[in-house]
């Protein structure tokens, strides 16, 4: 992947003005529990003030109570602070989190993805990791010490990819600085993502059923292979860096 550095085309407030002017379904939802099945959440917006906030997400958690859930994405991200509570309220959770990444699932998102104890992801679907940004004004110490903040905050997100994907810490915010967009098979090969859903619906159920399937019996053993993807993957992007 080849790093796009024209600014209208970097992620930012623009893009997730396009994401809200596009017509695309912008909600936060639940479903209850109803014959055996998990409760159902739908994350369709930004996550912060202009979306989704922290307080909205736990309220609609609370509703739906103890026990699974399935967490449907489709996300650009947004504030780095409510996406952490976000992340947080699921991981204490009292019942199994499952995670299925239906669009796209970038930047805070992304991070929030993680705390499912499965996480799938549709075969057309994204995933994107990228540091914290943001605006300040004031002089060089203000400056000074936002990006000291800023540091700290992509430290603490650096940790949680790296824990869920194996993955060092250096390597994850190298993918990070470059702004990395993950394709489905490339979110699973960098340990991302558990299962790719299969949505053939000749197959059988529906794609929402098999998504929440736990990870093949032999994932771990291939760990080795999809670690060696990786590396092999972050050279690629190292090249393409090299040669802007």
């Amino acid at each position: 992947m080849k790093r796009y550095n024209a600014q209208a085309g970097r992620f930012s407030n623009r893009a997730l003005l396009a994401f809200t002017q596009a017509g695309l379904p912008q909600t936060l939802s639940s479903r209850p529990r109803a014959d055996g099945q998990p409760a159902e959440i739908l994350l369709y917006d930004e996550i912060g003030f202009w979306g989704v906030t922290a307080k909205d997400f736990a309220t609609q958690l609370a509703q739906v109570g103890p026990g699974p859930i399935n967490l449907r994405i489709n996300s650009p991200g947004g504030d780095v602070f409510d996406g952490l509570a976000i992340y947080s309220s699921l991981k204490q959770h009292d019942g199994t989190v499952n995670v299925i990444i239906d669009g796209l699932a970038a930047s805070a998102a992304s991070y929030i993805a993680l705390a499912g104890d499965t996480v799938s992801i549709a075969p057309n679907a994204f995933m994107m990791i990228h540091n914290a940004w943001g605006l300040v004004i004031g002089n060089k110490a203000d400056m000074t010490a936002t990006a000291d903040v800023m540091g700290k905050i992509d430290g603490q997100m650096a940790a949680l990819y790296s824990g869920k994907t194996g993955q060092s810490v250096d390597d994850i915010s190298a993918l990070m600085d470059a702004e990395t967009w993950f394709t489905a098979q490339e979110a699973l090969d960098a340990g991302l993502a558990d299962v790719i859903i299969d949505d053939d619906r000749a197959g059988g159920g529906s794609p929402s059923a098999r998504a929440i399937q736990p990870p093949p019996e032999d994932l771990l053993a291939q760990a080795g292979e999809i670690a060696l993807a990786s590396r092999r993957r972050m050279a690629r992007l190292a090249e393409a860096e090299n040669a802007l």
